[in-house]
């Protein structure tokens, strides 16, 4: 099973905290789920989506508003959002009040893939809760990115993020050729 973490327009396309890096990472994001698909893979999408006046707001600018279009998935991949599930959350974590424990109970994953944004952010939140779940993780390099920004240099920033996931929460991170 695959989880598609934050792939939103708000942080690919527009908003306070939309990236360049970010957005060159969709067309990569979209071939993954592609072959994800053909393997017959469940998708997951999570969307972060707060409320206008979320605590979140006291660390980040506001974002991912529900209602706006920044909280939807990116165009590129809404077809892929209807062959799977998509769940809103309101925290870095993808386990923070939603269904995501209940449904990955379900579908009994051997091993869980994950890309999508930001790599230090939400994407290393989830994959820690995934791993403090004991399910396999496998991040794949080419479907996590992170953003570029004053105090958040993004080379180090994404080298660092992929050195945790692998070396201190254990994930597998593998590098494909797409």
């Amino acid at each position: 099973m695959t989880i598609v973490v934050d792939v939103l327009n708000g942080f690919c396309k527009e908003g306070n905290l939309a990236s360049p890096h970010c957005a060159g990472a969709i067309p990569r994001i979209r071939r993954i789920l592609e072959r994800r698909l053909q393997a017959d893979d469940a998708l997951i999408f999570l969307a972060d989506t707060h409320d206008p006046h979320d605590r979140e707001f006291e660390v980040f600018p506001v974002h991912c508003v529900r209602g706006t279009h920044e909280a939807e998935v990116v165009d590129e991949l809404q077809d892929l959002v209807l062959r799977g599930h998509l769940i809103r959350k309101r925290r870095y974590s993808g386990f923070f009040e939603t269904d995501l424990e209940d449904r990955l109970r379900r579908l009994a994953p051997q091993t869980v893939t994950v890309v999508g944004v930001c790599t230090d952010i939400c994407v290393m939140h989830t994959v820690a809760d995934l791993r403090n779940r004991d399910y396999q993780v496998v991040v794949v390099r080419e479907g996590v990115e992170t953003f570029d920004g004053p105090g958040h240099p993004h080379d180090s920033v994404q080298e660092f993020a992929l050195a945790h996931l692998r070396g201190v929460l254990g994930a597998q991170v593998q590098t494909l050729s797409l």
